[in-house]
């Protein structure tokens, strides 16, 4: 029975040996093929009033959606209104329109299941409607209305603009939101479009006539495009369906208020505001490029091994995985029309800021001063590839992002070539790159926290410009 038993245990180590020698020998996997980004185009329309429209039929699910980007935003509020662009596109449905009052609108939409929205941004306005094909009339000549001749109902003004006082009230409830805000607005400057913020004058000084204004200067068929997709029988149909609708939309010249010239100084500025909070928000602005500089693509991939690559970046490898220091620490780039900028930021104990502030700052310097290795460099390159991909969902995310790239003034192929752009990206872009745009040691740093458990003088990196909260 003993001999029986040992025998057994023998064997069965023997198994366990032989199973884990497999489990030990890597698989031979076979080489995946190189992403193939070939995206529908869709087509391209004029209508007979002058505006573009791009057009992709998607039968998948009985559903149409409709997208107008309108060349606008909050860089053209007059500088005593600011918030004007953000009132006008809210209260383009909410406020009603001249065949429709706003209690209407909310009833059919509801009853149909659609909806219609508008947003402002700072150089884009947005008007979208999404419905079922079977309510497409119905919704969609609310949709029209809603794009040519909003009302803008007294009670519903006013009602916006309370809700903007108060939103201005508790703007600084979230400390983090806080110190990107005004990091951005002392980078750029108070008085600068791409820096300012409302205020409860600018908001209180807004009246009716002003966002019929606003409307009437930028909302026209020459000023926007439109993107359609969905459920619809073919092109001939939709078009038939837009001219109809669009068709006493008169063409006008929009006048544009010219943004005045960034000017950035190559010193290093340290803004803090002494808040008695648990957490001290750390935040790192430098000048960046402007839009349709080619170098974009070199530093997409830098920024991504930078801090834009998630768990894999250097800044939350060194900064959160090995030291502990944070949990949300990250970068990012904006491209403007005249500069951008290029932006860290990072939550951190006040105890162990300085600790956290120091490897932001040398991780920007260490990608100046040595190639990224190839591993980095081909994880950040397929990261921002395989990811681009999945910015276009459906059919008509598609169309929306060529309809915005136009109106952005992107070439035609940008769209179409983009992840070839990333994928000849070599080392020695990078490093160019980075030499080239990247400058922490001019870098304005935005600090707030509670000063009295701060591990170090913030002093210590230059000289501090305390601000008040307002």
């Amino acid at each position: 029975m003993k001999e029986h038993i040992l025998k057994t245990l023998i064997l069965g180590s023997s198994f366990l040996v032989f199973a884990s020698s497999l489990y030990a020998v890597k698989p031979k996997l076979s080489k995946s093929k190189p992403l193939d980004f070939s995206p529908p185009q869709g087509s391209r329309h004029l209508l007979k009033n002058g505006m573009t429209v791009y057009i992709l039929r998607d039968n998948t699910l009985p559903i149409i959606n409709i997208s107008a980007k309108i060349k606008t935003g909050e860089i053209y509020d007059p500088k005593d209104k600011i918030g004007l662009a953000q009132l006008t596109a809210a209260l383009l449905k909410d406020g009603g329109t001249m065949k429709y009052k706003p209690e209407e609108i909310d009833k059919i939409l509801e009853f149909s299941g659609a909806a219609i929205s508008s947003r402002m941004f700072m150089e884009e306005g947005e008007v979208s409607m999404r419905c079922l094909s079977k309510d497409f009339k119905k919704v969609f000549d609310i949709y029209g209305d809603v794009l040519m001749n909003p009302s803008f109902n007294n009670d519903k003004v006013n009602l916006l603009k309370d809700m903007s006082l108060e939103i201005i009230r508790r703007r600084n409830d979230n400390p983090g939101s806080q110190a990107h805000r005004e990091a951005i607005r002392m980078f750029y400057g108070k008085n600068h479009p791409y820096g300012w913020r409302t205020e409860p004058t600018t908001i209180k000084a807004i009246k009716k006539a002003d966002l019929k204004n606003f409307h009437s200067n930028f909302y026209k068929p020459n000023n926007m495009i439109l993107a359609v997709s969905g459920d619809f029988k073919n092109e001939k149909e939709i078009l038939k369906s837009l001219n109809n609708a669009f068709s006493s939309w008169k063409q006008k010249t929009v006048k544009f208020t010219a943004i005045p010239e960034v000017k950035i100084k190559k010193e290093r500025k340290i803004y803090f505001i002494d808040r008695d909070i648990a957490q001290t928000y750390i935040v790192l602005v430098q000048k960046g490029i402007k839009r349709h500089n080619p170098i974009e693509f070199s530093l997409n991939v830098a920024n991504h091994i930078l801090g834009g690559g998630d768990f894999s970046s250097r800044l939350t490898t060194e900064i959160r995985t090995k030291r502990g220091l944070a949990y949300s620490v990250y970068s990012s780039f904006a491209k403007r029309p005249d500069y951008g900028y290029v932006f860290a930021y990072c939550g951190t104990k006040p105890e162990t800021y300085s600790q956290a502030l120091e490897e932001m700052l040398k991780q920007f310097k260490l990608m100046k001063e040595k190639p990224v290795s190839v591993q980095e460099l081909n994880v950040a390159k397929n990261s921002i590839i395989n990811s681009f991909v999945f910015r276009f969902p459906t059919p008509f995310s598609l169309m929306e992002e060529r309809a915005a790239y136009e109106l952005y003034g992107y070439k035609k192929d940008y769209l179409d070539n983009y992840t070839e752009q990333i994928s000849k990206i070599t080392q020695a872009d990078v490093l160019e790159t980075s030499k080239k745009i990247l400058a922490p040691e001019t870098a304005m740093i935005f600090v707030i926290g509670d000063s009295k458990k701060f591990d170090k003088p913030l002093s210590s990196f230059g000289e501090v410009i305390e601000l008040k909260e307002d």
